[in-house]
């Protein structure tokens, strides 16, 4: 079921301003073009980071090569990016299906 952007994410979406950026690099698995880009500071994975792309993922607004819905594909995310997670950020990650 499709679901509705709330205004802060939609006001993120249509001016693909950084925490979009940042949200679609994680899901196009291009996280390392952010890396890249000094501007971007912060090169771990933050909750709302994760947030965001779920959210997108969620409202159907965004294609994805990560699959954060199953727990394979979490897993698999976690393995691929675990240099980039903190602790907190894991468990957010984890929690839809514990």
């Amino acid at each position: 079921m499709t679901k509705e952007l709330s205004p802060r994410d939609l006001k993120s979406l249509i001016n693909k301003d950084d925490r979009f950026k940042r949200a679609e690099a994680l899901l196009q698995n291009r996280w390392e073009s952010l890396l890249l880009d000094a501007h971007f500071g912060m090169t771990t994975i933050t909750r709302e980071d994760i947030s965001l792309a779920r959210h997108l993922i969620d409202a159907e607004v965004i294609s994805t090569v990560v699959d954060l819905r199953t727990f394979s594909g979490i897993k698999k995310f976690i393995m691929t990016n675990q240099s980039r997670l903190s602790e907190d950020v894991i468990r957010t990650l984890k929690e839809p299906f514990l």
